[in-house]
Formats: C-alpha cells, structure tokens, sequence
C-alpha cells in the first residue's frame, strides 16, 4: 500500500473563513489527492521545521507579515498562506479580493437606494484600507461620496489574534468621537464595515447614540460569521465568501508545487465574495414613498407564503395600478418581481443553512412548486437548487 503524502496545516485560530477553507482542502483530498492532513495548532517556525522532520512535504500556514513569510520560504518545502494580510513576496497566499468585496457592497447597497454611504475601518490594516479605496471609487462612479472613519489604534501584527486587536481599539480609541461621526451622519446613511466585528461594535456605539439601526444607520459587515452576525443586534447582513472554492484551489495549487509541477511564484488565490447574506442591519429601503415602504415591510413579512400582487395592494390600500406604478417610480421594478426576490431569498438562505429537502424549501420560501424555484433560480444564478446548495456551502 503506497504511503500517504502528509500536509501540514497550521493554524493558530481555527476561526469561520478557516473552516471554510479546510473544507475545500478536505474536498479535494476526497477526490483527488493521497495525502495525510496533519492539523496543527501552531503557525511557529519551530512547529513548521518540527513538521518538515516528521516527513511533512507541504504545509497551509498563517501568515500576517512579509518577514514571516521571508523565512518560510527557506524552509524547503512548499507552503500557501493562509488568510494573509501583507504582501507574501514570493510565498502562494489565500486572501479575500477586496475589489470584489467592496463592489459587491456597493451594488447591494445601491440596489436599496441609499446615496448616503460611510465605511468604518481599520487604518492600519491594508485590506480595510483596500476595501475603503475600491468602495469609494465605486461609489464616486456613482456619484457619491463616502463618509469613512477609521480606527488608529489597531495596528496589525505578527501571530496577535485579531480579537485582541480590536479589544484594543475599543478601549483606545475616544468613543465619544465616533458617537459624534454617527449622529452628523445624513440619515438614513448605510455603512460597510470593513469586517463583521467591527460592525457589530459600530451597531452597539450607534445604540449608544441613540440611532437606530437601520432606519437611521443600516449596516453592512464583511466574512459572514453566522455565530457573530446573529448575536448582532439586530442580525447583521454580511457579505459571505466562497472560502470552501479557495480551499479547492489551494489544494490543486499545494498538489503541483509538492510534484514540482508549478514553482512558488506569489501565487494569490481569491477567496471572491459569493453572496450577501441579507438580514435585519440591512432591512431597509432608502424611499420617501411611504406606500410602497409599507408594501416592502408585508412582502418581507409574507414572504414564506405564495403571495400575489392583488394581497399586497389590499394590504396596504393602494389600487394594484398605482401599486405598480409607485414601486416602478421607486424602484425600478413590478409588485410581482419584489414578491419573487423575496422568496428568492429566503430559498437561498434556506439552500445554505438548511439540509431540508429541495420540495420542503420550495414551500417554505413562498414558491409552493419546485418548478418555480428551479426556474428562479436557473434565470438569476444559472444553476439549479441542488447545484446552488452544494456551491455554496461551507463545509
């Protein structure tokens, strides 16, 4: 029987995007690869050396600072970053794009109508500050203009786990000065935060505020921790990445440089965003019609059920014409396409949180039929239910 290959992983903080890529990682090995994956608890240099000499021949490691990963490149065997936040010189690294982040923020955004946006992030730390660039370039496209406050005091290093970092902004940094920013905010402004925690702790300081969350500020966060963002109150909506397809990637990558078919040459695997996890930070429309706000509010609230156009009208008692006229001024699209999105959404959530059966998220998420969801789902994302589920899935 032929040896296994072993594959070290490395990690200090086995966190939400970590597991995501560890599953593509295990994806991989399931279908492709021979190999012993060898977790470790510890991203050291002297962990790393101890793992070579156990017959280790390649290893996925955390890695935050260009100098760590100078000396990784030395240790004679193939290794990807993991989760990096700093240029890896020559090292294959794992890092979220931030153009993508920032334009899907954008146009998730836009779609609801907000022109007054603000970002909150981290000055020190080079991917809030990326996010920042691509968002405010995005929204000057537009024609706005973002209103950006940025944290001083986290800076980012070497193995210091990220929550430490933020404790350390939090109790640094002069909260009275962000209350002030939040309140000489136009209302209602939406803001994406540069990651899910900080977003969380802006929720909490607008509370303080005494703003509401999201009529008068609505927020949008970064990795969708589903543990974090549900603790948020409200929830928060999230952009959520696809880590499971890097993993994947990773994994190919890692297999040829092992063969010593591909060299490392700085390789970037994109962990892209995969969709936006809408939830009670983001329940909003920025729109002055109060009419078809009250008509947005029943179709949220019915959308489990197979709603027609003609209860939406009845409910809000607006004739069903100049329903449809209000929500085409307003935005852009019929009662009848709001109604579909809606459910939409809910069989998305459902597809990914759930292991129900395709028929049972049928009815659940207001379609009543199968055919009508496959037929959805096949217009908007090209593939069918069970396809989108296993797409999409972390693990």
């Amino acid at each position: 029987m032929r040896e296994k290959i072993k594959v070290a992983f490395a990690h200090n903080n086995i966190s939400h995007n970590t597991q995501g890529i560890m599953g593509g990682i295990t994806e991989y090995m399931r279908n492709n690869a021979d190999w012993q994956l060898i977790v470790w608890p510890d991203s050291s240099l002297e962990s790393l050396e101890f793992l070579k000499r156990r017959g280790c021949k390649g290893a996925f490691v955390s890695v935050q600072t260009s100098t760590k990963a100078q000396q990784l490149l030395k240790l004679g065997i193939p290794v990807i970053a993991l989760n990096t936040m700093q240029d890896m010189l020559n090292l294959p690294y794992i890092s979220a794009d931030s153009e993508w982040v920032s334009r899907t923020a954008f146009e998730y955004l836009a779609a609801k109508h907000f022109s007054h946006l603000g970002f909150f992030g981290l000055a020190q730390a080079r991917w809030s500050r990326e996010r920042l660039h691509h968002f405010s370039r995005f929204a000057a496209h537009a024609g706005h203009t973002v209103r950006v406050y940025e944290c001083e005091q986290a800076a980012i290093a070497d193995e210091i786990p990220f929550a430490k970092l933020w404790i350390n902004m939090v109790l640094n940094e002069g909260q009275q000065e962000l209350i002030n920013w939040l309140r000489d905010l136009p209302k209602p402004t939406a803001i994406l935060a540069s990651c899910d925690i900080l977003a969380c702790y802006l929720s909490n300081v607008a509370r303080e505020a005494g703003l509401a969350v999201p009529d008068d500020i609505a927020m949008l966060g970064v990795n969708d921790d589903q543990a974090l963002c549900n603790l948020c109150d409200p929830p928060l909506s999230s952009i959520a990445f696809d880590f499971k397809k890097a993993g994947v990637e990773a994994a190919e990558l890692m297999s040829r440089l092992i063969s010593g078919q591909d060299e490392p040459q700085g390789q970037w695997i994109r962990i892209q965003p995969a969709y936006v996890k809408s939830r009670r930070s983001t329940d909003i429309f920025a729109i002055d019609d109060a009419d078809v706000i009250a008509a947005l509010k029943y179709i949220r609230q019915y959308a489990h059920k197979p709603l027609q156009v003609d209860d939406v009208a009845h409910a809000v008692c607006v004739s069903r014409r100049s329903l449809q006229m209000k929500f085409q001024k307003s935005l852009g699209r019929s009662v009848h396409d709001q109604i579909v999105l809606a459910h939409f959404e809910i069989a998305k959530a459902l597809l990914i949180d759930t292991h129900l059966p395709i028929d049972e998220i049928a009815v659940r998420s207001g379609f009543h039929y199968t055919t009508n969801m496959r037929r959805v789902f096949k217009e908007r994302t090209g593939l069918l239910p069970h396809k989108y589920r296993h797409a999409h899935r972390v693990c």
